[in-house]
């Protein structure tokens, strides 16, 4: 069956209707940018969640489930898996926490922090690559817009 010039405009005006629907395009450029970050990831024992969930820890060098729940808005319970399973790996401790003795709090590793030492050259790398895209204006209104946007989400 040959497909007219009818169906085919049919399908692009379908097309550039998903593309003019803004959280259609940060849903597609989200996922985009999912399987590039895993890609840089194949060779590890992580999947991005893990990763995400260690760079945050790195980032606060010791921090609750509770408080990386909210940092990357996932729930407690899968935040807790993914930590327990990086612990049982040997890439996160668990310690406890001095001001609340039902907390405990999640650190790197030696093993994780030379983990991230190792995967930090790919990620800067990808990271320069998009500024060089995008160029440092865009991706200072980006930053703004993104403001903007989770205070409006987070209402």
């Amino acid at each position: 069956m040959a497909i007219t010039s009818r169906a085919l405009q049919k399908k692009l005006d379908r097309v550039r209707k998903l593309e003019s629907n803004v959280t259609f395009q940060f849903a597609l450029i989200s996922k985009l940018m999912d399987q590039d970050a895993q890609a840089l990831l194949t060779d590890t024992p992580l999947n991005l969640t893990a990763y995400r969930l260690m760079k945050t820890v790195e980032t606060f060098e010791s921090i609750s489930i509770a408080d990386l729940s909210r940092h990357m808005v996932t729930d407690n319970a899968q935040i807790s898996r993914v930590a327990t399973d990086l612990g049982h790996k040997g890439l996160v401790e668990f310690r406890a926490d001095p001001k609340s003795k039902r907390r405990k709090l999640v650190a790197l590793s030696n093993d994780g922090r030379l983990l991230m030492d190792e995967l930090a050259p790919r990620f800067a790398e990808r990271r320069m690559a998009v500024e060089r895209l995008l160029g440092e204006d865009t991706i200072q209104e980006l930053h703004e817009s993104f403001a903007k946007l989770v205070e409006h989400f987070s209402e």
